[in-house]
């Protein structure tokens, strides 16, 4: 029996040889008024295009129960192996593997053996009957390639979301990173406040033994040292719950949650908005998932018509007759059935088939119109954070301390009162606590811009990475 010719896009007529007298069987006539083509359907695109590998650290995995401060570099591909997103997207990708094993095989179902005996009474008395018969259903438009092709496209897309995923998590570790320093900074400032207030409070004290202050000014000191003890406890609960997050993007363990090591970067200005859609268009993993999608579900819509044709069952009879001794008759047959296609022809999985194929389709084209103008606000965001933290310079961190000590000498000397001390404290704190918050502003932004293109925009102070950027620093 012939094949479909996936070329011509005809079915052969089935032959079947009994002697030499050939039985014709007019199908394409039939197929032809039952299954005319799906013209909303897009043709089959080929394999998508290749997914940029992510760069992942080639570093020895750093031991959570052994490191004290963890790089970007090693939590980055501690994350990579270890983040439990990433164990659910490679658990998935069997899903792939036993789409195309389902597919694979040749035929549409097993061969159907019958075998039945039984007795025949007649005048002459009574006889066994036997027989045999063996049936095979055949697919003859090429559904198994369909098939196979729609199982292919599953393995493909899963293999997309595997990659959204890596990059997913590459990019909420990133993030997450530049969150722990900043609260590590914090903590920091609470610390310096903190031996600050408890400075001068002796102070204060030495100067109301001299008489030169009041017991007043001894007791705002020690209320603001109270409030400098809450507010250190407040910074340690938050640099913890910042480095429990890390942790818990990267698949660290809660026993011993990772402590980042570095500085805070320095703020760029983004690339311009034509190299950031270009970049995007090479490197967005989400679009890249969605194009594999829309393959699919176009692959899936094809196989899903070709499904309605009919499949016919050829097949071979062999009976005995019991008789008389000598008059026993045995006989063989080929069999040919045809189910004719007048009210069943496979119209709901087809239906939703090709609505899925559409869903994929505009899903795709929604993601695509709307990337633009994402790149766009995110770009502007961080132009903004990025000024916005260059107005503070480089020496307001650094100096914080340098200025509670100039504080302090000044109540020493007599030449200010704890009130203002108090002003000035106030004052210094809100301009450090201003310069940390823009670069949480800035990282945050930086992290939108690059969830928006799908990779790195720059190389930051902890590894190096490869990213479109027309002024690299």
């Amino acid at each position: 029996m012939k094949r479909f010719d996936s070329k011509s896009g005809h079915a052969p007529a089935t032959t079947i040889r009994h002697s030499k007298v050939p039985l014709w069987v007019p199908l394409g006539v039939i197929l032809a008024t039952f299954f005319p083509a799906e013209a909303e359907i897009r043709p089959g695109r080929s394999s998508i295009e290749h997914i940029p590998a992510l760069r992942v650290p080639d570093i020895p995995l750093p031991d959570p129960v052994e490191v004290g401060e963890v790089s970007l570099d090693g939590i980055l591909a501690f994350a990579d192996r270890n983040a439990p997103e990433l164990h659910l997207a490679r658990a998935r990708l069997d899903l792939g593997a036993a789409a195309v094993a389902d597919a694979a095989p040749l035929l549409p179902e097993n061969p159907q053996l019958s075998i039945g005996a039984g007795p025949r009474r007649g005048r002459e008395g009574t006889y066994t009957d036997f027989g045999v018969s063996l049936a095979q259903r055949f697919e003859i438009a090429g559904e198994r390639g369909l098939r196979l092709e729609a199982a292919r496209r599953t393995k493909e897309r899963l293999e997309a979301e595997l990659a959204e995923a890596r990059w997913g998590v590459h990019r909420d570790v990133h993030a997450a990173f530049h969150r722990a320093l900043v609260a590590r900074e914090r903590g920091a400032a609470a610390e310096r406040l903190l031996g600050f207030q408890e400075q001068l409070l002796d102070v204060t004290r030495r100067r109301l033994r001299a008489g030169d202050t009041s017991a007043l000014a001894v007791r705002v000191a020690e209320g603001e040292l109270s409030q400098a003890r809450v507010a250190q406890v407040g910074a340690r609960q938050d640099y913890l719950g910042a480095r429990l997050e890390l942790g818990a993007f990267a698949g660290w363990p809660a026993s011993h949650p990772p402590a980042p090591a570095g500085t805070l970067d320095q703020a760029h200005d983004p690339p311009s908005h034509q190299t950031l859609v270009e970049a995007a268009r090479r490197h967005q993993p989400r679009s890249k998932t969605l194009q594999a999608a829309s393959t699919e579900a176009d692959a899936r819509a094809r196989a899903a018509d070709r499904e309605a044709w009919p499949e016919p069952t050829l097949g071979i009879e062999l009976s005995r007759e019991g008789a008389p001794s000598g008059l026993e008759e045995k006989t063989a047959h080929l069999t040919l059935s045809l189910p004719i296609p007048l009210g069943r022809r496979n119209q709901g999985p087809r239906a939703a088939a090709r609505a899925e194929a559409r869903i994929a389709q505009a899903e795709e084209r929604a993601f695509g119109s709307r990337l633009d103008s994402r790149i766009a606000r995110h770009r502007s965001a961080v132009a903004a954070a990025a000024a916005r933290l260059r107005a503070f310079g480089t020496e307001i961190l650094p100096t914080f301390e340098e200025n509670l000590r100039l504080i302090q000498r000044a109540l020493e000397l007599g030449e200010i009162d704890i009130l203002q001390v108090s002003v000035a404290r106030e004052r210094f704190l809100h301009i450090q606590n201003d310069a940390l918050d823009a670069y949480s502003d800035y990282f945050r932004a930086v992290a939108d811009l690059e969830a928006s293109i799908g990779t790195d925009l720059w190389p930051d102070d902890h590894h190096e990475v490869s990213a479109p950027r027309e002024d690299r620093p």
